[in-house]
């Protein structure tokens, strides 16, 4: 059996080198040689712990797929820095903007939506809708949205259940209902928004 390479004396160059050509070692090295000061970096970005790992591997993600074209120029740690500090700004404006959106429309709609009256099959619409926004969710996040709004329970109760923390699930919520908002927002017409809003949180 030949031994496992060790790639922790090997340059960030050679290293990509290696990638290019499908070696997981390599990638692995890579990842964890600079995993920790990214998911320091972004955590002073996005201040929710669990939603800075997923930025820390959404980066490492990107830059496997990518992998057979990777032409870095410039220094890899201020590239890898780069690509996270833009996704940190990305989310936190997609949180910024969907949280006033929902802010101005539940104000300006919310004597509408009250008077309106909707058909079984409008609403029977609208249940296929927002059952597509769940599917569009990762299984812990769908099956953690589920717990604690289908099935009542508290972030503790459900933390239980699925033996992990109550922060982390009050994480997965947060972000949950962040992009099920804008799934919505960008799929229904505007009157019928808070009804549908109102079905998911």
């Amino acid at each position: 059996m030949a031994p496992i390479p060790d790639y922790s004396t090997h340059t960030d160059k050679d290293l990509l080198a290696l990638i290019s050509r499908d070696d997981t070692l390599a990638f692995a090295e890579l990842y964890n040689r600079y995993r920790h000061d990214m998911y320091r970096y972004i955590l002073t970005l996005i201040k929710v712990p669990e939603l800075a790992e997923d930025l820390v591997q959404d980066v490492f993600i990107k830059i496997w797929d990518v992998r057979e074209r990777l032409d870095i120029k410039q220094n890899l740690r201020s590239y890898l820095f780069r690509i996270g500090h833009n996704s940190a700004i990305d989310m936190n404006k997609q949180v910024a903007v969907s949280r006033q959106l929902f802010d101005q429309l539940t104000l300006y709609y919310t004597a509408i939506t009250a008077a309106d009256e909707y058909s079984q099959g409008e609403l029977l619409q609208y249940d296929a809708l927002v059952e597509e926004a769940l599917n569009s969710l990762s299984p812990q996040r769908r099956r953690i949205y589920e717990l604690c709004k289908k099935e009542k329970k508290s972030y503790e109760e459900a933390a239980q259940e699925l033996g992990i923390s109550s922060h982390t699930v009050k994480a997965h919520m947060t972000q949950t209902l962040s992009l099920l908002r804008t799934y919505i927002k960008n799929r229904i017409n505007i009157p019928i928004l808070i009804l549908l809003i109102q079905k998911i949180l």
